[in-house]
């Protein structure tokens, strides 16, 4: 196989050569690359290369690209070639594709395509579900199989199943999962011996009804290549890979610094970038935070304007408002941001709130005496009030305090009551740290004011 397809100069040979030729040609290339060269085609050229892709490697590129890129091909491609595609892949790449169509166009093709019961028990389930994303095609054999007839069977499946084999499972008399056994131990078992005198039985498992993070979280620590899904009957129904575990860390990473930027996505969108490209998708996804963030500001205005006496008679005080709200927001972000990738990777334990709070409380008091310091001798240097200059160094220190108070408490509490933590961060940290810092500051100023004159 060979990278960065010129498709420009293939497609444009279309009327010279014979499509066969070009097919050819394009099956040498890795469909990752032909996919990230697709985006840079016009519509037509688009639709041409999908006219030269053979089935199976138009399959693997159809799965490469955006949602965005995949709706847009629908309208040009015909029933026909569409069940193709999805027939040339593995079932749960199928159901995503269908599940991407309208209704009366998914029916049609159902219809018609090959296993469509399998792919409608996939379509039943929540996209971000563990059976939304599980791949129904796997090898198992029965406990109480021989060493000689499980070898004999795993032989016949390899031949019917293009899919890697990676795990072999095993199974009761009614599906149920039993335990798991490497093709190394059977292949070094007696033949004569059962497979249950070599499984694992300690197999760590998910449900079809969880959370596709639970299943990533799982892979990614303890290192497995795949892990088995059971129904609520204990049957072993599929498996998740690693590939598709990559996938999912990589919508949810995505989907968290959009979130914590205020930008709203769906958690089943198969791209945030292409959910967001839509106008009113976009408009909806950005405004809310934003509105919150203007009614914070508007909070924030009312208590400048309740101080206008203070500022009116010491009016180099709101000189150092910004800098009051720019660092204690700065400091807040940074906890949010520490205790939601923590709780997203495993590395804090929620339950654990007061030690992590604590500790995010004792590193604010030296950054804050640190930047106090700092500050008050700026402040010094600027006015010459050694009274004005302790005030400031005060507010900064509380409100840099308080500010990482909330901003690592609040995801934790965002955690417990089952609310993405990602979206305690940004618009809603800064806004709340802003009117914090300003009543802190504007009300110690008002209180000395007599002797700041």
């Amino acid at each position: 196989m060979i990278h960065s397809p010129n498709l420009r100069n293939i497609i444009s040979q279309i009327d010279e050569t014979r499509v066969e030729e070009l097919r050819l040609a394009l099956d040498e290339y890795y469909p990752q690359d032909i996919a990230e060269e697709y985006k840079k085609l016009t519509q037509n050229e688009r639709q041409l290369l999908f006219d030269i892709l053979s089935y199976q490697q138009g399959a693997q590129v159809f799965i490469e690209l955006e949602q965005r890129e995949i709706e847009e091909l629908f309208d040009y491609l015909s029933d026909k070639k569409i069940i193709k595609f999805t027939n040339e892949l593995d079932l749960d790449d199928a159901a995503d594709i269908i599940g991407l169509l309208d209704d009366e166009r998914m029916l049609r093709i159902l219809d018609k395509i090959q296993r469509p019961f399998e792919i409608k028990e996939l379509l039943a389930f929540e996209p971000d579900s563990c059976g939304g994303i599980m791949n129904p095609d796997f090898i198992s054999v029965r406990a109480d199989l021989k060493v000689s007839a499980a070898l004999r069977f795993i032989r016949l499946k390899a031949r019917e199943n293009d899919s890697q084999i990676i795990y072999i499972y095993v199974t009761q008399k009614f599906g149920e999962l039993a335990g798991v056994v490497s093709l190394k131990n059977l292949f070094l078992a007696n033949e004569d011996s059962s497979v249950s005198d070599h499984m694992n039985t300690d197999v760590i498992l998910v449900n079809t009804n969880e959370d596709r993070e639970v299943a990533a979280e799982l892979i990614s620590k303890y290192h497995f290549l795949a892990i088995p899904v059971v129904n609520t009957s204990k049957q072993l129904v599929g498996t998740i890979s690693i590939e598709d575990v990559v996938e999912i860390l990589e919508d949810e990473v995505t989907q968290d610094i959009y979130q914590s930027s205020g930008i709203n996505i769906e958690p089943d969108s198969v791209s945030a970038y292409t959910d967001i490209r839509k106008y009113f998708t976009a408009y909806k996804a950005r405004t809310p935070w934003l509105v919150i963030t203007l009614l914070g500001q508007i909070l924030s205005a009312s208590l400048i304007v309740k101080f206008s006496n203070v500022i009116s008679a010491l009016p180099i005080a709101v000189s150092f408002m910004p800098l009051l709200s720019g660092l204690s927001g700065n400091i807040g972000n940074q906890s949010t941001t520490i205790i939601v990738r923590g709780i997203s990777t495993g590395e804090i334990d929620t339950d654990r709130s007061s030690e992590i709070v604590s500790y995010e409380l004792l590193i604010s008091l030296s950054i804050g005496l640190t930047c106090a310091l700092i500050t008050s001798g700026i402040s010094f240097l600027m006015n010459g009030n050694l009274l004005l200059c302790g005030l400031i160094a005060l507010s900064l220190l509380i409100s840099m305090f308080s500010a990482v108070f909330l901003g690592s408490l609040t995801p934790i509490i965002f955690k417990k009551i089952d609310i993405d933590p990602a979206s305690a961060s940004g618009p809603l940290i800064t806004t709340m740290i802003d009117i914090i810092s300003f009543i802190v500051y504007l009300s110690l100023i008002n209180t000395f004011i007599g002797k700041l004159i």
